[in-house]
């Protein structure tokens, strides 16, 4: 299942409790007969068990062969995780196993931490049709520390077959709770074994509330874009497409924006350090990603098009996939490049204790103001400066002061309550209006450069739609910033 999300839920069932001894029926479904085997495993992590503070799992199983379990979020007790194998035995962990835990070790060798040795009981779950629905396992651990063991407890996990609906995990949760499973318990075996050193999060962004400073404000914001940062590295390692890249972006984006808002809260040479080391990450990310939004602005204004020229948009579009693939050679080289993960370190190290100034202690009402109105300034001095009519470069640059306003603002919104978002919510709207403008001013220029090509007809109908769709973002942009002068007098109150 390389790849598949595993999805599990863990019960912990007292001493009564017996899988083998449960009915074959099992409401409307069928339970298989009773399996016993034995398993023998090592879990691998770091010193300081990064891994498994991110929700991850690496282990050596005698007889399997390397599994790593990556978190995928989910809003459930239920884990929900992707799930990778690879052959080989333990004399060394698997490169490809290295490569997807780059994110999360840093560098830090990985060495056994945990020896198990379970006893399972095993049943599936069955429909009448005789499909497989789901596995139920019973699990009697011992953690063992050479011949002794140091720990021993049971678990009971239901895992869901491929295909099958998630809700049928609760339905499943349910059953086996009314015959006496126990209550939901969301901890793996290798946080059990691993003892709480192992439960607490390698960046845990401070809880936001009425008694806080802004210190606490402007670290919560550059965890957050941390955090994504780190869990977007794997994906962007085995299958990055339009998302993946899009999110990543915005991740490094927003945290070199709260970098520049929070300034007067942290260590400037610091602060400032840190974004333009990001700067290299933003660039490559955004190749692969302007790329992407290209193609797909083009593909959908091509639905507008006579069938017969929509044959040869593949053509059309040549050029700009073969950019695109090339973008995303170098995304991927990037993220092997030497300077690469000593950014992940610095960054995890920030997030988790950033250099502040003596302005970190200053509450949370006499600190946002400065935070806003400096973010604020530089939207308006853009605006109110611009030509008549504004140039393309202008309403781009209003756009990029836009964002900033927005994210300062999203990340005092915890604290700054309704307004700060009804601001964020406007300027992100009038952000939106001018991205599509740019958008369109890219993709006519990169029209107008096929005028000579076998497809320019196609190209020039492509063209005509972009600088209608440019000509509609310009009429709108106006009310939008009104809006966003609206929602900044109120938040100013």
């Amino acid at each position: 299942m390389d790849g598949l999300v595993e999805r599990e839920l863990k019960l912990q069932p007292p001493r009564t409790f017996s899988l083998a001894r449960l009915e074959p029926r099992l409401d409307d479904y069928v339970l298989s007969p009773v399996r016993f085997s034995r398993l023998h495993t090592f879990y691998y992590d770091t010193a300081d068990l990064r891994l498994t503070r991110w929700g991850c799992s690496l282990r050596f199983r005698r007889g399997e062969g390397w599994t790593l379990k990556i978190p995928v979020p989910a809003e459930s007790d239920a884990l929900f995780r992707e799930e990778h194998v690879f052959e080989g035995d333990d004399t060394a962990v698997p490169a490809a196993a290295l490569d997807l835990t780059t994110a999360y070790a840093r560098g830090a060798a990985l060495e056994p931490v945990a020896e198990l040795r379970t006893v399972r009981t095993s049943r599936h779950i069955l429909a009448d049709s005789g499909d497989d629905l789901a596995e139920v396992v019973e699990d009697d651990v011992r953690v063992v520390d050479g011949a002794r063991a140091v720990l021993r407890f049971r678990q009971i996990e239901i895992e869901l077959a491929d295909g099958v609906p998630d809700e049928c995990l609760e339905k499943l949760e349910r059953l086996l709770r009314g015959l006496g499973a126990g209550k939901p318990e969301r901890v793996p075996k290798n946080v059990r074994a691993l003892g709480e050193r192992a439960r607490a999060p390698e960046i845990e962004p401070p809880a936001l509330g009425a008694p806080c400073c802004m210190g606490e404000v402007a670290r919560a914001a550059i965890a957050a874009s941390v955090e994504r940062i780190v869990r977007f590295d794997a994906p962007l390692r085995l299958h990055p497409n339009d998302e993946i890249v899009h999110h990543a972006r915005v991740a490094v984006r927003r945290l070199r924006s709260d970098l520049r808002s929070f300034l007067p809260v942290f260590d400037a040479p610091w602060a400032c350090a840190l974004r333009e080391r990001l700067s290299w990450l933003q660039d490559g990310l955004s190749a692969a990603r302007d790329a992407d939004v290209l193609i797909a602005r083009l593909r959908r204004r091509s639905e507008a098009l006579a069938e017969a020229d929509r044959r040869d948009l593949d053509e059309l579009l040549r050029p700009f996939c073969d950019e695109r693939e090339a973008a995303y050679a170098r995304m991927r080289a990037m993220l092997t490049d030497e300077r690469y993960v000593p950014l992940l370190q610095d960054l995890v190290d920030g997030a988790h204790r950033p250099r502040l100034t003596s302005a970190a202690t200053d509450r949370v009402r006499d600190g946002i103001a400065p935070i806003v109105d400096d973010a604020w300034s530089t939207l308006r001095k853009r605006v109110r400066k611009r030509s008549r009519p504004p140039s393309d470069r202008e309403l781009h640059w209003i756009r990029i002061a836009a964002k900033r306003l927005r994210y300062a603002t999203e990340a005092v919104a915890p604290v700054a309550g309704r307004s700060a978002r009804a601001l964020a919510r406007a300027t992100e709207r009038m952000q939106t209006i001018l991205g599509d403008e740019h958008d369109a001013v890219v993709a006519f220029r990169r029209l107008r450069d096929l005028a000579h090509d076998e497809h320019a007809f196609i190209a020039g109908q492509l063209a005509v739609l972009e600088i209608l769709a440019q000509r509609d973002a310009r009429a709108t942009w106006r009310e939008a910033w009104r809006s966003v002068k609206r929602a900044h007098r109120r938040l100013r109150g």
